[in-house]
């Protein structure tokens, strides 16, 4: 009898996860239909904390596919270096963390936050080294990367990425 109270089930709505004691889930009240009329568990998935942070996920993932692709095409037409090094590890990662982001992976979110800060401060280092260093040493690429840096530390973050 103890084990069925901590087991835990799957929201079909929402996709989180609960306590099997409870008969509806208590993130998304279970039982309602979803805001675009589509029925519970028909297979789409509420975005955890609203259509902003859905379009700041979707954004992101658009961006780091954008990198993978490009650091590919540079890593095919640099000689062997240590800035093929770079791009490989970079397209590596890109591609690893679409992954985790596509399956809402816990680790995935560290990933980003580090791949986010990683980026910025290569961005900043080439800049600083290319010279220009006595105007602004900033890109607007990492200042792009460090805009999606807030919503992945923010609560609905948290809750988006549970498994």
């Amino acid at each position: 009898m103890l084990s069925d109270m901590s087991e835990f089930v799957e929201c079909q709505n929402c996709g989180r996860k609960f306590f099997a004691e409870n008969i509806e889930c208590p993130y998304c009240k279970g039982g309602a239909e979803e805001p675009d009329g589509a029925a519970p568990g028909s297979g789409s998935r509420a975005p955890a904390g609203g259509r902003l942070f859905h379009l700041f996920f979707s954004s992101f993932n658009t961006v780091v596919a954008g990198i993978a692709l490009l650091s590919l095409v540079a890593l095919r037409r640099r000689p062997m270096d240590a800035t093929r090094a770079v791009l490989g590890l970079e397209a590596t990662v890109a591609l690893v963390l679409l992954i985790g982001l596509a399956g809402r992976r816990r680790w995935a979110r560290l990933l980003a936050i580090l791949f986010i800060l990683g980026n910025a401060g290569l961005g900043v280092t080439a800049l600083v080294e290319r010279g220009q260093a006595e105007r602004l040493a900033w890109g607007p690429g990492p200042l792009v990367l460090l805009l999606f840096l807030a919503p992945f530390c923010t609560q609905q973050a948290r809750d988006r990425f549970t498994r």
